[in-house]
């Protein structure tokens, strides 16, 4: 068995030394969901081989449920599993296809008083979705983007960053999960560690006190496609413990795949989504389903995967609407109609838009006048069209230079904390779009409906 940093580490009874045992990581806090039926709370397993022959599937057997259990090399198994929060016994049985191989106690030490506690809270369903009421953005923190989100995760950034937001009028963000094993924080089975499990719900926490759900995109980086058990782990371990949790507005299961070439630009990469996909779905039945794609919804359909959102990134610099009396240029707004026919009227966001704001060879035109000029497209075209929605790229200009100069400009805020003219246009909008309808999650909370 390969030892995990543990501070405690308890073998069930009855079983060879190997066989199982549950993995409590340093002094990290337990993590507690609240579920319909009660309190469950998060612990972490490794099976050894407990026979002749290794593990190549398991299921366990326990509290009043079942668990396939992931397997990981050389044969074993490594997971997630949901106890009864009050309880720290709780009788198992592991199976290998229909052989009973162990049979015993799972035991885990207290709960402590700190644990981290996220509580079930109305999901947004689908039905509730109504044309502008997603006004998005996209967010890193300005001083630390990209990995250094989770990293770092410093509550008082996110307070004084989403107070920024608050003033733009934003009611939803758009953040993503990162497979950053060098952090500590994800191990290399892909398992997400308690520690970062609490700085995500400290995110989730100050997002909702500024008014904001927030859509989180699974796959910001991601392990190789052909390992596909490492990312399901990482799915169970970052989605299960937020399946309740109505600060989520929706999972993004990937970004931009394939890129220019779309979701079929590989074998590896079309299965992979044709595999993930339908593990999301079962993972998160109370969530909203997204597919953060460049453009390709027809290779998306093609791979049997119909999002119950659209997902589209408009990076193509067209024009608002068809100019009067002009000949018929491309504009946004019948880019979005035709979307929406194709994916037969579902809701649908434009999941990131923008321009930097820094000139270099590659961008001659870079400017704050055609950064406003990309945004007046956009929005405009969003209204014509009566999408769900949009997501700006990006809030903050980075203070670091990173990915290069033209990615730290993308921002429409300034490092000095002054808006750029796209700001000014953003938040006037939006501010607009608000006084027309209101998000759920902005009412009263004695008017929020429960689903």
């Amino acid at each position: 068995m390969v030892e995990l940093a543990a501070l405690l580490t308890l073998f069930a009874t009855g079983a060879p030394a190997d066989a199982v045992a549950i993995v409590e990581w340093g002094d990290a806090r337990a993590i507690v969901r609240q579920t319909p039926d009660g309190d469950e709370r998060l612990v972490y397993v490794r099976i050894g081989n407990p026979g002749d022959e290794p593990l190549t599937g398991a299921t366990l057997v326990g509290a009043g449920a079942r668990r396939d259990l992931i397997t990981v090399p050389p044969g074993g198994c490594m997971d997630t599993l949901w106890l009864p929060a009050d309880r720290n016994v709780v009788e198992a049985t592991l199976l290998v296809g229909q052989e009973v191989r162990w049979e015993g106690l799972l035991e885990v030490g207290p709960l402590p008083g700190d644990a981290v506690r996220i509580e079930a809270s109305p999901t947004v369903a689908i039905e509730q979705l109504q044309p502008l009421m997603l006004r998005g953005a996209n967010y890193l923190p300005r001083l630390t983007p990209w990995p250094g989100l989770w990293r770092e995760a410093d509550r008082r950034v996110f307070q004084a960053e989403f107070a920024a937001l608050e003033e733009l009028f934003v009611n939803t963000l758009r953040t993503f999960y990162f497979f950053d094993t060098d952090s500590g924080l994800i191990t290399q089975e892909g398992l997400m560690t308690p520690e970062i499990l609490a700085r995500i719900d400290v995110l989730l926490d100050e997002a909702e006190a500024h008014g904001m759900n927030v859509m989180i995109c699974l796959g910001g980086a991601l392990p190789p496609l052909e390992d596909h058990d490492t990312f399901r782990r990482f799915m169970r371990s970052g989605v299960e413990p937020f399946r309740y949790d109505g600060r989520v507005l929706m999972w993004d299961l990937i970004n931009e795949p394939g890129g220019s070439e779309g979701p079929k630009a590989t074998p590896e990469l079309a299965r992979w989504i044709q595999v993930m996909y339908p593990e999301l779905v079962d993972l998160a039945p109370e969530h909203m389903i997204t597919v953060g794609l460049a453009w390709q919804f027809d290779q998306l359909w093609d791979l049997g995967i119909q999002p119950p959102v659209g997902q589209f990134h408009n990076y193509s610099g067209a024009v608002a609407v068809q100019p009067e009396g002009e000949p018929p240029v491309r504009n946004v707004a019948d880019d979005l109609t035709d979307i929406l026919e194709f994916i037969d009227h579902r809701p649908l966001i434009v999941g990131e838009f923008g321009y930097t704001t820094h000139r270099t060879d590659a961008r001659p035109d870079a400017s704050d006048q055609r950064q406003l000029e990309i945004y007046e497209g956009v929005l405009l075209g969003a209204e014509v069209a009566r999408i769900a929605g949009v997501y700006n790229w990006i809030v903050f200009d980075f203070v670091p230079d990173w990915m290069g100069v033209e990615e730290q400009h993308f921002g429409v805020i300034r490092t000095d904390d002054s808006l750029k003219p796209a700001g000014v246009m953003l938040r006037d909008t939006y501010r607009r779009w608000m006084d027309k309808v209101r998000a759920p999650w902005e009412l009263p909370r004695a008017l929020q409906p429960r689903h």
